[in-house]
């Protein structure tokens, strides 16, 4: 069967709110090999780093937990938990998470980039998206840094507006409103790395370009990040049931479950499963990316109709009516 998505026009077409969600499981189903063996090799790295600070984190907890059942004077205070491992944890975790979130990112978007302009017969190779991902380090860290700049700057509006206001009914009627401008920004930003990568722009032109795009669109691209958000979710618990396991045997005290090793395992397996899972919505964004422009601007369209004629002319043939063939008379 010939495989589906290699060419410029599978992407740029106008899809209904179905057809974005069925294209990109289809996607994953034509490319679920090539494309899991770059994430294979460049994402699983960072999402192993992000599950032992996790495993760090949860052991010193349920450990701490587990003892105090049997002995309550084992936990004195609450910040008897928070040790060195703990911070530590802490600090992996964070620094395996963004790193992680980032490569995923890169390499989805390099894969369907290359897709696009080179047109291979064969799907992408591992270090073909390695050589389009090296070029882009410096501005998706600096487009991270952005956004975690605007993330900051709007909490603290918020914070500020919430001091001046003393707490109270004011307060929470100001926190009530702030969160649908909250929604109102985020919906457009997640088509920012899509325009990043597909356009090849810079960091700013990406961001005012995403509000355009999303501009009319808020409610669509609002219901497909749910609808997707909801699937990647269904598919995230799978790799949650292992957690439970542990935090049963370590605060009941089960040997063989209470094991810390274990437990860096199972927040490992979380980790790989979430960003693994995490695919869905990021290509769902992209083919609303491809949905938009497409109603906005028509490149899709134009691209086709410019490629009329340029083309191998295609030939007929019929095994009923061949030209050899005299027929019955």
């Amino acid at each position: 069967m010939q495989l589906r998505f290699t060419k410029e026009a599978d992407f740029r077409q106008e899809r209904d709110f179905g057809a974005k969600i069925g294209a990109t499981l289809e996607f994953l189903a034509a490319h679920w090999r090539p494309l899991g063996k770059c994430l294979v090799y460049f994402v699983l790295p960072v999402a192993l780093l992000m599950g032992i600070g996790l495993g760090m984190i949860t052991n010193g907890m349920f450990n701490m937990i587990g003892a105090a059942k049997s002995n309550p004077a084992a936990l004195r205070q609450p910040s008897d938990m928070f040790g060195v491992s703990y911070f530590i944890g802490m600090a992996l975790a964070m620094i395996g998470g963004v790193a992680a979130y980032a490569v995923l990112l890169s390499t989805i978007y390099a894969y369907v980039r290359l897709l696009l302009t080179e047109q291979p017969s064969i799907p992408p190779t591992p270090a073909q998206v390695w050589q389009q991902i090296v070029p882009w380090l410096g501005r998706m860290i600096l487009a991270l840094g952005m956004l975690f700049g605007l993330y900051l700057l709007l909490m603290m509006v918020l914070s500020g507006f919430i001091g001046l206001l003393g707490g109270g009914t004011a307060a929470v009627l100001f926190f009530l409103l702030f969160i649908p401008v909250l929604f109102y920004v985020v919906v457009p930003l997640s088509l920012y790395f899509p325009t990043l990568w597909i356009e090849d722009t810079s960091v700013l032109a990406a961001l005012r370009r995403c509000f355009y795009l999303a501009l009319s669109h808020w409610w669509a691209s609002f219901g497909l990040l749910i609808v997707a958000g909801i699937i990647q979710g269904c598919m995230a618990i799978l790799f949650v049931l292992p957690q439970y396991a542990v935090i049963i045997g370590k605060t009941m005290r089960i040997p063989g479950l209470d094991s810390d090793a274990l437990g860096i395992a199972a927040q490992c397996l979380y980790a790989g499963g979430l960003l693994f899972s995490c695919s869905i919505p990021l290509l769902a964004v992209l083919f609303q990316y491809f949905n938009l422009v497409e109603r906005k601007e028509g490149v899709g369209l134009r691209t086709l109709v410019d490629s009329l004629g340029t083309g191998q002319v295609p030939v007929a043939y019929n095994h009923a009516l061949r030209p050899d063939d005299e027929g019955e008379y």
